[in-house]
């Protein structure tokens, strides 16, 4: 798991887990249900299918992520579940 943290933050705040530098880099970002493995597989295969129609490809030397902006209650009230936006590095076709 990953959360961004600010620049004042130090490892004895985050413990146990470490502060890393993440590589950066361009990602397709797309939305589905938070715990819901058949929504995931359908986001991701609706990922590989627009990639397949631009001039970019997965990156796979960088990890995918996933973020939930939303980790109150409110957006699970409105919809009846949690999003999840996830991340997809990609990198131009060469």
């Amino acid at each position: 798991m990953i959360w961004a943290v600010k620049d004042e933050v130090t490892e004895a705040d985050t413990y146990p887990y470490k502060i890393i530098d993440y590589p950066g880099g361009l990602y397709a970002v797309a939305v589905s249900v938070d715990g819901d493995s058949e929504s995931h597989d359908r986001v991701m295969k609706k990922i590989e299918q627009w990639l397949e129609n631009t001039n970019f490809t997965i990156d796979s030397g960088r990890a995918f992520m996933g973020n939930m902006i939303y980790v109150d209650d409110e957006i699970k009230e409105g919809l009846g579940y949690h999003q999840m936006n996830l991340y997809t590095p990609i990198k131009l076709k060469k």
